[in-house]
Order: structure tokens, then sequence, then C-alpha cells
């Protein structure tokens, strides 16, 4: 068998570091799925471990206070229909308003700088 030329071995790592890598990507884009529905399902089951303690005990300090967080936190009309406790909001709250507000900052805070630091000349 002659012995490969340099380019030729060459060009033969390279496509088997390709195929290496391929199997690289894939593997870890597996992983990341399975860690997300393992992630998705310890949400579900502890959402609905809670939402039954809450249910069997509407008079514990528990269940006040999940129904104040949902009332607080679930703002979108679609999710608050999920929950038959809570009422539509009529109108948007303050709290509800700073933190829309405090979003929106947060949202166009990195463009700016961007632009600040784009807009200002090198030393």
């Amino acid at each position: 068998m002659p012995r490969q030329k340099p380019i030729d071995k060459l060009a033969a790592l390279e496509k088997k570091r390709a195929q290496i890598d391929a199997q690289l990507r894939a593997i870890k884009s597996r992983q990341s799925e399975a860690d997300r529905k393992a992630d998705t399902r310890r949400k579900v089951i502890a959402g609905a471990l809670a939402l039954e303690h809450a249910k069997k005990n509407a008079d514990s300090d528990f269940s006040s206070v999940l129904l104040r967080l949902l009332d607080e936190y679930v703002t979108r009309p679609t999710d608050r229909a999920l929950f038959s406790a809570l009422p539509p909001l009529a109108e948007e709250t303050a709290e509800t308003a700073r933190r829309r507000a405090a979003s929106e900052v947060l949202k166009k805070a990195p463009k700016e700088s961007i632009e600040a630091a784009r807009a200002t000349p090198a030393n």
C-alpha cells in the first residue's frame, strides 16, 4: 500500500474531524432536549402539587400566598383564564405598569449602549 501524500492525509483528517464534530453536536443537542424535557416535567409536577395542596387546603396561608402570587404575576388574559380563581384584569395595575415599563427599559438598554459606544470616538 503506497504511503499517503500529506495533502491527502490532511483532507482525510479534516473529513474525520467534521464527522466527529457533527456527532458531538448531535449528542449535545439530544442532551439539551432531554434536560429541557426533565425541567418542564419538574415544573409540571411541582405546579400540580402546589395547586392540589392549595385546593385541598383552601384556608391555608399557602393557598392565599399562591393565589396572591398568581394574581400578581399572571398578567396575560389567556393565562389568567386558565385559573378560575383569578379575576380577569379590568385594567393595568400600577405594579404591572411599573414592571412593563422596567422591562421595556431593559430591552432598550443594550441597544442604546451599543449605539452610544459606536458614537463615541476611539482614543
